[in-house]
């Protein structure tokens, strides 16, 4: 059941993310976009057992959704692109101690990992910096959909990678100014982050 796409249309799909088992009452849907698969929404409903009031939940929220005003731009795919980085990462180093110690990795697993990781990484760049004037300026506009309601790990990675792509732009300071602005406008919204974080 989980994982399990409940709905679709042209621009979101809705998937079952969670189910309460203490009582089987409550399902935990998530909405992704279909254009980078990030994380757009979620809703939780605790009314039902049955899959196909979840379907019917998840149909009317998808119906009432626009389209993504940074729909299929090239920028936004950038953005998405390394988040999903990040969160393979972070993922499988969190894990690799855990595989070592089971003997379920190699070092050669690991290398073959870290090659992918850095050749994935120098496409990004690569598509980072092919960016026409344009979408290089819309990198540093916080969009309404990535402020409101609640974000994933993925949109919160697309936020404060921000600084990351700034950084490997050759022309980068040509859009200084747009990106000290984003930072305002994050701070403003999210709050400083903290050196820590």
């Amino acid at each position: 059941m989980l994982n399990t796409c409940l709905v679709k249309n042209n621009y979101f799909k809705a998937i079952v993310a969670d189910i309460d088992d203490t009582d089987d009452t409550g399902v935990y849907i998530v909405i992704y976009r279909l254009d980078t698969f990030e994380y757009y929404t979620s809703f939780f409903d605790i009314y039902s057992t049955d899959k196909k009031s979840w379907i019917l939940e998840a149909s009317k929220v998808i119906s009432e959704l626009d389209v993504p005003i940074d729909w299929k731009r090239p920028h936004r795919y950038c953005l998405a692109r390394y988040a999903r980085q990040v969160l393979n990462d972070d993922s499988f180093f969190g894990e690799l101690s855990w595989k070592l110690s089971c003997n379920m990795l190699s070092n050669e697993d690991i290398n073959r990992y870290m090659l992918i990781s850095r050749l994935k990484e120098t496409v990004l760049i690569k598509k980072l910096n092919q960016l026409s004037i344009d979408e290089k300026i819309q990198l540093f506009i916080l969009k309404d959909w990535e402020i409101e309601g609640s974000i994933g790990e993925d949109v919160h990675y697309a936020i404060y990678g921000r600084e990351y792509l700034y950084k490997r732009l050759y022309d980068k300071e040509k859009y200084e100014t747009y990106y000290k602005k984003y930072w305002e406008k994050v701070e403003s919204v999210f709050g400083k982050l903290d050196e820590d974080e």
